[in-house]
């Protein structure tokens, strides 16, 4: 290791318990995009933290949402690197949290099996790694004198837990903010209670969608609300006509999980031997009893025992979900009605080449073949035919940047687990389609948990394989450094 990496290593050491303080600092400041609540205090917040990164310039710029924080940390190196952050984090209202009374008053506290860990709303998603990777550059800055090995061009949204609707059409208008750069980084705590490392290269797409039935749309059953439920022999009910239009979406007996929307399926691209090779490589090295444990399921689909099947399904494979169904009447006691509207809402994950308004396109249709045009057809972010949802994303394994965050991860002592994508979602696709073009790894030691939910937590002190706070600053500082090698240049010295 070069004494300029062990410098700053010994500087992310001695200031370890300033940077938990600025992590605290961050995640006090309140920032619900989908109640638009305390987003422009922390947009500014996000500002004043890039420039105390180092960043000479650094802007809040609004959009039709929320602002987009944009950052520019210029060292004079021949290497340019995209950082993508954000700012916002999920709603808390109804949530039961146990270890702070506040989820925006956040505490260091004793978790076992870890030591000290941070409890607060955006802990680990992802205020935690987002200002361990500030410090881990404002260390390295200062003790470099400002002449790290890359460039960095910050950018952090505050939308991303509502879907980033804003994202790429900021990014489309404002490419010249990444002219240059050669990959983007996003920070994350990419280790499980095991220690294990993961490196996922893209993502699926996701939309979610409602389906609307009522009596009124109907023409047949209550037309103007709910009435006695002594009715209904005579009386149709929409609600039964709603679950019999989702059962014609999943109607073969032979295979009940498959969906049945005509041309569904037909755009799938299936995986090819490079990516068949890295879930040969995962399924020999996953638990997956103690991924279904960790789940809470006692099997999978069709008994499914792990291997290269179950992770061809679980990552090649399209669904459509039920996320829940409203109408009529659940509360206690009887009410005795037959409801007059009833809906669901559902969602459905993207693989490549599947494109969002196409498969809604195609459920309209299958409603419509099925003598269902009464039942109404709405994407949840009521842009139908523009923007729906999130597209999915690939990240070619040849890319430097891959390359890099793998050999920083071994030299650290870890050998990552590497994914072909990310069977969840994020924004991947604004940085890794047109105009910019950029491959993105999402990277960082450490580990965190209960992200959405109550007692979210990251943790500071490293326990066995699962590092902490340090560890993860360090690994920060070893990617940027790697990254420059990879791509073959070295830093301009300043004088």
């Amino acid at each position: 290791m070069s004494s300029e990496l062990e410098a700053i290593y010994s500087a992310i050491d001695q200031n370890i318990e300033e940077h938990v303080g600025r992590i605290l600092r961050l995640i006090s400041q309140p920032s619900i995009a989908a109640q638009n609540i305390g987003m422009r205090e922390c947009a500014e917040l996000v500002r004043q933290l890039f420039l105390e990164a180092g960043c000479r310039r650094a802007e809040v710029y609004d959009t039709p949402g929320q602002p987009v924080v944009y950052g520019e940390l210029e060292c004079g190196a021949p290497v340019t690197l995209g950082v993508y952050m954000m700012y916002d984090v999920k709603q808390v209202e109804g949530q039961k949290w146990t270890l702070v009374e506040d989820p925006f008053k956040p505490r260091v506290v004793e978790m076992p099996p870890f030591k000290r860990v941070i409890v607060g709303r955006g802990a680990v998603n992802s205020k935690g790694p987002m200002q361990a990777f500030l410090n881990a550059v404002r260390e390295a800055m200062r003790v470099t004198g400002g002449r790290l090995p890359v460039n960095l061009r910050f950018i952090a949204e505050g939308e991303e837990e509502i879907s980033s609707p804003n994202l790429y059409g900021f990014v489309s208008s404002h490419k010249e903010l990444f002219e240059g750069c050669s990959a983007v980084i996003m920070p994350f705590a990419a280790q499980d209670t095991r220690g294990e490392v993961s490196l996922h290269l893209g993502c699926k797409g996701v939309f979610e969608f409602e389906l609307e039935c009522s009596g009124e749309s109907w023409g047949r059953g209550p037309t103007r609300s709910e009435i006695h439920s002594s009715y209904a022999p005579i009386v149709e009910s929409p609600v039964w006509r709603l679950i019999r239009a989702l059962c014609t979406m999943k109607a073969d007996p032979q295979d009940p999980e498959r969906v049945t929307v005509e041309g569904f399926y037909e755009s799938v691209a299936a995986p090819t031997e490079e990516e068949l090779g890295m879930m040969r490589t995962l399924a020999s090295r996953l638990d997956f009893e103690a991924i279904k444990q960790s789940l809470g399921v006692k099997v999978f689909w069709r008994n499914l025992e792990g291997g290269v099947d179950t992770l061809v399904k679980l990552l090649y494979e399209p669904t459509l979900n039920i996320q829940g169904i409203h109408g009529g009447y659940t509360g206690p006691g009887f009410m005795t009605i037959l409801p007059n509207r009833v809906s669901v809402k559902l969602e459905v994950r993207l693989v490549p080449n599947m494109e969002a308004g196409e498969v809604l396109a195609k459920i309209r249709r299958h409603l419509d073949t099925h003598g269902y045009q009464d039942i109404r057809v709405t994407a949840t972010d009521d842009d139908f035919g523009r923007k729906v949802g999130e597209k999915w994303a690939k990240v070619d394994p040849k890319a430097p940047i891959v390359s890099a965050a793998i050999e920083a991860y071994r030299e650290l002592g870890y050998d990552p687990q590497v994914w072909p994508r990310l069977a969840g979602t994020a924004p991947i696709h604004v940085f890794t389609n047109p105009p910019l073009r950029l491959p993105l790894v999402i990277f960082g030691l450490g580990h965190g948990g209960r992200a959405h939910a109550p007692d979210e937590y990251y943790v500071l002190d490293d326990t066995g394989k699962v590092k902490g706070l340090a560890a993860a600053e360090k690994s920060f500082v070893k990617l940027l450094y790697k990254a420059a090698e990879k791509y073959g240049k070295q830093p301009q010295k300043q004088a």
